[in-house]
Formats: C-alpha cells, sequence, structure tokens
C-alpha cells in the first residue's frame, strides 16, 4: 500500500485566516485510493521551513502532496522547493507559456514575467492541466518517488483532484485498494465508558477502531483496508457488528445522520407523535426536529415557555408548584412535559427547564444544572443533568440529551 504525506504551504492558514478545507478532502480521496494518508504538515511562506518538512516527506512518503504556493508572486515558493527537494530543475513548458500568453490577452492584461513562472515544469515530470485558474498543477518523478502540487483556491484545486489525481492514482495503485470507514454514532455515554467496551476490539490493525468526543455524543469509527470496497465493507461490517452488541441501544445511527433524523425515523414507523415545551433551550430541540425532511408527520407543535408566566399560561404549569420548587426542577420538567403532550395530543411530551448561564445560577442550582422530562402514556421519564462549557454548549447538550431520552423512550413504546 503506497504512504503518502501531504503538505500545505501558506502563512494564511498559520495565522488563522483560512481554514485549509483541502487537505481534508485529499486525504478522504486518497484513502478512497487505497493510499494512506501518514502525515499532513503545514508550513509558512518560508523555502527553509518547507524544504525541512519536503525532505521529511519524501523521506518517509512513496509520494508528496502540496497544497498552495503555486501562484506568480513572490511567497509562491512550493514549485521552487519540491525542485530543490527532489533534486530536479525546473525548465519553462511552452504549450503552458502560451497559455498564459492567451489567456491575458483574452482580458486585455498586460503580461508579466511573474506570470510566467507558473509555466515551469520540472525536468522529470509535467505540469497538471487547471481549466480553472492560470496556475497549473505539477508533478514531480524521480528516484522512485512522486510529489504533485496543487493550486490553493478550493474552485481548482478540488476539479484537478477529480479529473487529474485520482486518475493517476489509479495508474499507480491498478485500482487496487481502498481504505474505508463507517462512523457509528452513540449517544448516552460517554467516550472513555464507549472506549471500555470495546477496547478489546481496538487492538487490531485491520479493521480499526476509534473513539471520538463530541458534543453530546461519541463517534466510533471503524476502517478497514482491503483490495475492493466491497471487502472493505464486509471487515466492517464483521467488527460493527460486534460493536453494535457491545452498545445496544447507545447506537442510535451511522455516519453523517444526526440524532433527530434518527428519532424522526423511528417515531415515523411507529406511527407516533411529540411536542414540546421548552425554557432555557429556547426551542432548539424542535428547531432540530424539523430540520429534518418528514418531521411534519411527528412533530404537532412546540412552545417555548421562557418565563414563569409563560410555562403557566402555555401549557398549565401550576403557578404555585413553581413557587414552591422552582422552575428549574424535576416536577416543573416533568409538568411541562405533560402539558405539552396534553396541550397538542402527542403520544409523547419534551419539557426541558435549567440554567443556561453565564449568569442565573445559585449554589444549589448551579450554571450548566437542567432538567429533562419525557412524557408518555403512562409515564413520564425525568433526568437531570450538570452541564459544563458555554450558554450555547450547555444548550447544545441539552437538546441532544432530550433527543436521546425521547429515542430510548420510544423504543420501548409499542
Amino acid at each position: 500500500m503506497l504512504r503518502a504525506e501531504v503538505v500545505s504551504v501558506g502563512t494564511e492558514l498559520l495565522l488563522g485566516q483560512t481554514v485549509d478545507t483541502n487537505a481534508a478532502y485529499l486525504a478522504k480521496v486518497l484513502s478512497e485510493q487505497g493510499i494512506a494518508v501518514y502525515r499532513r504538515t503545514t508550513v509558512g511562506d518560508n523555502m527553509e521551513r518547507l524544504l525541512a518538512a519536503l525532505t521529511s516527506a519524501l523521506d518517509n512518503a512513496d509520494i508528496v502532496f502540496t497544497v498552495g504556493g503555486l501562484g506568480p508572486t513572490m511567497d509562491d515558493i512550493t514549485r521552487d522547493g519540491l525542485a530543490t527537494a527532489m533534486g530536479d530543475t525546473l525548465v519553462r513548458d511552452e504549450a503552458v507559456a502560451e497559455k498564459l500568453r492567451a489567456f491575458f490577452a483574452r482580458r486585455g492584461v498586460p503580461l508579466l514575467e511573474s506570470n510566467l513562472r507558473q509555466a515551469m515544469v520540472p525536468v522529470h515530470g509535467r505540469a497538471i492541466d487547471n481549466p480553472n485558474g492560470t496556475a497549473p498543477g505539477v508533478l514531480f518523478e524521480k528516484d522512485g518517488k512522486a510529489a504533485i502540487a496543487l493550486p490553493g483556491p478550493p474552485n481548482e484545486f478540488i476539479p484537478m483532484v477529480d479529473n487529474h489525481v485520482v486518475p493517476y492514482l489509479q495508474q499507480k495503485t491498478g485500482r487496487v485498494g481502498t481504505i474505508r470507514s463507517l462512523t457509528l454514532r452513540v449517544a448516552g455515554i460517554g467516550e472513555s465508558a464507549a472506549e471500555d467496551l470495546v477496547k478489546d476490539l481496538m487492538q487490531d490493525a485491520n479493521p480499526t477502531v476509534a473513539p471520538y468526543a463530541k458534543i453530546g455524543e461519541v463517534h466510533l469509527r471503524v476502517t478497514a483496508k482491503a483490495d475492493t470496497a466491497e471487502e472493505a465493507d464486509a471487515l466492517i461490517a464483521v467488527r460493527a457488528a460486534l460493536v453494535r452488541e457491545r452498545l445496544g441501544d447507545a447506537i442510535y445511527g451511522i455516519n453523517d445522520d444526526p440524532i433527530e433524523k434518527a428519532v424522526v425515523t423511528l417515531l415515523t414507523a411507529k406511527g407516533q407523535t411529540v411536542a414540546t415545551a421548552e425554557s432555557c433551550t429556547g426551542g432548539l430541540v424542535a428547531q432540530r426536529i424539523t430540520d429534518i425532511d418528514g418531521s411534519s408527520a411527528i412533530f404537532l407543535g412546540g412552545v417555548v415557555a421562557y418565563s414563569n408566566a409563560a410555562k403557566t399560561d402555555l401549557v398549565g404549569v401550576p403557578a404555585e408548584l413553581i413557587a414552591a420548587v422552582g422552575a428549574v426542577s424535576s416536577e416543573v420538567a416533568q409538568a411541562l412535559a405533560e402539558g405539552a403532550r396534553n396541550r397538542f395530543g402527542t403520544t409523547y411530551g419534551i419539557g426541558v427547564t435549567g440554567v443556561a448561564g453565564p449568569d442565573g445560577g445559585t449554589p444549589e442550582k448551579p450554571v450548566g444544572t437542567v432538567w429533562i422530562a419525557v412524557a408518555y402514556p403512562g409515564g413520564c421519564d425525568v433526568d437531570c443533568s450538570h452541564l459544563i462549557g458555554s450558554r450555547t454548549i450547555v444548550r447544545t447538550r441539552s437538546a441532544q440529551n432530550a433527543l436521546n431520552m425521547l429515542r430510548l423512550r420510544a423504543l420501548k413504546t409499542g
């Protein structure tokens, strides 16, 4: 299996002024072609540091990719850096130079000598056509190593990867080999707990299992290497089945599907409905449900009962109950859930009340205290969380927990 490294070039990346989406896109494409990315490096527009990164990458990888630094200005140093690192010489490609002259002539713009820097290609290599910009890519092939330099603008980079880099890689690999992944999405347990349940499954080299903490959930990525996609998927399926046995209902979905999609799908299949009465989440639970296509079949309505008066007027939470136990309490969360269910005539009602912060907490009910209730025919589930993080994080985690409580209850309710 070929090994690759990616070197992104540009001081703007190190300053945080530009987000490097190109490297992520390239890594995904390489894995699909069965090429393992061993390292990604970002360097500024400095020749000494660029040469150090390229030399290290060429020592460790079969093929090196660079992104950015191919333009006509003085800080576009990637082409020269690669030539030096690979011990090659750059010469002018007259066909590329002529394209540049025609490009500038059509626009009535003078062609500067610096623009012709983009026509320089290695003796042991060639230009890679860029129909969406003036800077072509460059392919170096020397002493059993390959390097591909690509421009930074995504509207140029992505078509070049898809239309030129992928066919080149398929020639080198003989279209044999792929790396594929499946992500199992987990809610209700933390990263450490999830890892403990599958840690013996994480010891194998192929397929691999790796946990990743996300806001309010955990992702378990199962990755396999094989000659074909079908063989890789078969390896993944066996390992994913073992993970599912360990985690059970804690796994709510796969890949990019959020928990709200799992909820809508589940309730639709069961012919069940839900309504919400939210305080500290401000309608976030309702928003996430209604973001999903087809949610109108299961979501009948929601109330943002932010003030105490609204809790009483809109969903019938007794004012004397709020006065006795406080708005942030198990009793009020249950009253909100039952009030929403009764008001809209649904199978389930969700109630959320808490202190999202940054102010409003007390020693008894500090910031991050959130009560969530899910009312259903014959009962009500109530849970209290003590969350940390910003106001946005507390609200996001609260909505996630509410949706997971609803999902788990629906799995039990016929």
